[in-house]
């Protein structure tokens, strides 16, 4: 049997309201991705490509068009089966790391294990942060980790409920290069171990190479570069 598509969007679009315009967010996006491939969207700033993540991973709804995460209808979703689907099929990697500052990494990266009832979520989570590099800082806060530190934290966070598919956000966005060069060396070594889907947005033309494909995003048209 075919297995499904990870990712398939038809007729993608969103509008908003600035004052009486109307304003086009992204227009008639159609895309595809399979299971563990690597997939990278450049493009200007402002010109839809974390808007089309945040669909992808339902944080917000199309004005209209349809996307299906491994065969699943999420534009008919309500919130509650939205976040149901993240959590046991999404992991979001954001250019702002958004950890808790109140939580250690070790925490921090236990959390959506704890939420999802997985019940070995301690162990786990000291295991990622070993594989990131991590193992003798889980008990520091985020305060006392640097930009790369809390982005591996926020990478072991992404990966410890296996998901099928990982969404990027700039991942390196606010990292130096070197630091960068090492966040993307394990983006794409975990996810080439997990065997999930990978979607990254970047401005980072090296990271961007790394990825079998290309799509440019240009006044919220999606086509493919590569």
């Amino acid at each position: 049997m075919t297995q499904p598509l990870m990712i398939q969007v038809k007729n993608l679009s969103h509008r908003v309201s600035v004052g009486k315009e109307q304003l086009t967010i992204l227009d008639g996006i159609q895309l595809q991705v399979k299971p563990g491939e690597s997939v990278a969207i450049v493009g200007a700033s402002g010109s839809g490509k974390s808007t089309l993540l945040g669909m992808l991973a339902g944080l917000d709804l199309p004005s209209e068009g349809e996307i299906f995460i491994a065969g699943q209808p999420l534009h008919q979703m309500d919130e509650e089966q939205r976040a149901r689907l993240r959590s046991e099929r999404i992991g979001f990697v954001f250019q702002s790391f958004l950890l808790i500052p109140e939580l250690t990494a070790l925490e921090n990266v236990m959390l959506p294990a704890e939420l999802r009832g997985i019940s070995q979520a301690k162990q786990l989570a000291t295991t990622l942060l070993n594989d990131v590099g991590l193992g003798e800082r889980l008990q520091h806060k985020p305060s006392r980790l640097s930009g790369g530190e809390q982005q591996r934290v926020a990478l072991a966070r992404a990966f410890i409920c296996q998901p099928a598919l990982l969404l990027a956000d700039e991942p390196t966005g606010n990292l130096d290069q070197h630091t960068g060069q090492k966040v993307a060396d394990l983006l794409f070594r975990m996810n080439q171990e997990s065997g999930s889907s990978l979607v990254i947005v970047t401005h980072d033309v090296a990271l961007a190479d790394r990825c079998q494909r290309q799509l440019r995003m240009t006044a919220g048209r999606l086509e493919e570069s590569r």
